[in-house]
């Protein structure tokens, strides 16, 4: 080949020996060329060969190439003897270079950055080699680069890139069962009486982009629940508060959910359920899994009967504290969204006391401007595990009302792992005390036992006594025995 790029000649050249190690190259125009011989075993002979138009004889040396680690054979006559090992040593690397680039490809390029250093003239002229008047510089490079990656490797990572961006759909059924014997106040209808709850989710998630994903939730329910002939201040069953039209599918959730700054705030748009992101305590906020009462799923003081369509935004910078904020509408029945406003702030704070595992610390403040003036509530939320098999949660709140204020609290505890049937069952009791500016007062205690039946299928055991007193009226009470079932997949 040429010995420089600007010499006239020709372009890269190649050949191989006959039996004797002879070779020749024909019509090589004048000029300086450099002459590689290569061969297995050997180091590469270079030399510079001048061609001015006559024929040129050339004798080549080769030298054996040593690589440490490997003697030359017994008896071999010097460095330059045939070395059966040296040959196997170079068999086998060849041998595996082979394989790796059959069994390998080239990933997608990737842009890395690469410290040089330069020597830079007084006209800014960079040059790699020390140069008269340059001055020796650090600088900073990119490059696009590739890398080997196992086949394997390579389809394990596109199946999961697959996997992030199908469309995955799930199934949540519920069925729950009450029965009503009344223990106190004037004889009600509904002393002796059986209901029953299905529900029937079906769930949607798929992902968009990075960090951006999609979900939708369509329920559809049928039968009749304790709260269509008990009324209270709060649902016996949770499940109520979802019951449009009997045996009629909904759409109970649909929104799409990013990540940003490093996955610190993550923002959700669409029709919504704030109960999801607002108030979630640990030890009470699960209907399916938890209390089927909803004064001890949730906070009545948050005042959001519906879900509707909305923002909400999670700002967590990964130091305990998180920050919360979301609004949506509140009011089906409102022709536009400035008078059916429901706004609502948290602040969390994960803590771990001295001497107890982790705690969950909430304060919240929301705003409903629905029922055609501003009305405000705040509440607190706690959930503390006093060891692995114990834990303690409570809530409170109050809001404005027509008439005064009405308050709410309630707490309990949930046992796992130690005092159970299964080491997958949990169990739990909770007292909850709801009370109206108007005067009207009720009480809820629950008890529940959940069984881990298999990894989809769980059964859990309620008891529910409820104490209602309606304004100006005689108190009642209702003594209920619930059974749920829920499968989810």
């Amino acid at each position: 080949m040429p010995r420089m790029a600007n010499m006239p000649g020709m372009g890269e050249r190649t050949t191989q020996t006959n039996a004797e190690g002879g070779f020749s190259f024909d019509q090589v125009a004048p000029g300086q060329y450099v002459l590689q011989v290569d061969f297995t075993g050997f180091e590469r002979s270079s030399q510079e060969i001048t061609v001015a138009g006559q024929p040129v004889t050339v004798t080549v040396t080769l030298q054996p190439l040593e690589i440490v680690g490997v003697q030359p054979a017994p008896g071999a006559p010097g460095a330059a003897a045939d070395n059966e090992a040296l040959l196997g040593r170079i068999k086998a690397l060849e041998q595996r270079i082979n394989e790796l680039e059959a069994n390998t490809v080239l990933s997608e390029p990737e842009t890395r950055v690469k410290r040089i250093e330069v020597y830079t003239d007084p006209n800014g002229n960079q040059y790699d080699q020390p140069t008269p008047g340059a001055k020796k510089t650090t600088t900073y490079q990119r490059e696009r680069v590739y890398r080997r990656q196992v086949l394997s490797e390579k389809l394990e990572q596109a199946l999961a890139d697959a996997e992030a961006k199908k469309i995955a759909v799930g199934v949540s059924a519920a069925s729950v069962t009450h029965y009503a014997s009344q223990t106190s106040g004037s004889s009600h209808d509904a002393d002796g009486h059986f209901y029953q709850l299905s529900s029937a989710d079906l769930l949607f998630s798929a992902g968009l982009a990075q960090y951006t994903s999609f979900f939708a939730d369509l329920v559809g329910l049928s039968g009749a629940p304790p709260d269509a002939e008990i009324s209270g201040l709060t649902l016996l069953n949770s499940y109520t508060a979802r019951l449009v039209r009997q045996n009629e599918v909904n759409v109970r959730e649909a929104w799409m959910r990013t990540e940003l700054f490093s996955q610190r705030l993550a923002i959700s748009a669409g029709r919504l359920d704030l109960t999801n992101y607002f108030d979630r305590n640990g030890f009470a906020n699960d209907e399916t899994s938890q209390f089927i009462s909803d004064a001890l799923v949730t906070n009545p003081a948050l005042g959001l009967t519906t879900n509707g369509s909305g923002v909400a935004g999670v700002f967590d910078p990964k130091n305990g504290f998180a920050f919360k904020a979301g609004f949506q509408q509140s009011n089906t029945d409102a022709t536009n969204l400035s008078e059916s406003l429901y706004t609502l702030v948290e602040s969390d704070y994960v803590a771990r006391p001295k001497g107890l595992s982790e705690g969950s610390y909430r304060v919240w403040f929301r705003n409903d401007n629905s029922k055609g003036s501003n009305r405000n509530g705040v509440g607190i939320s706690a959930d503390q595990k006093l060891n692995p098999f114990l834990g303690l949660f409570g809530r409170w709140g109050t809001s404005e009302a027509e008439v005064k204020r009405d308050n709410f609290y309630s707490l309990g505890f949930q046992v796992q792992n130690g005092v159970v049937f299964n080491p997958l069952d949990y169990w739990g009791v909770g007292y909850a005390q709801t009370d109206l500016g108007a005067g009207a007062h009720e009480k809820m205690v629950e008890g529940y036992y959940n069984f881990h039946i298999s990894e989809k299928l769980r059964l859990s055991f309620h008891l529910q006594h409820q104490f209602e007193a309606p304004s100006g009226s005689g108190s009642t009470g209702f003594l209920l025995p619930v059974v749920r079932v829920q499968a989810r997949f």
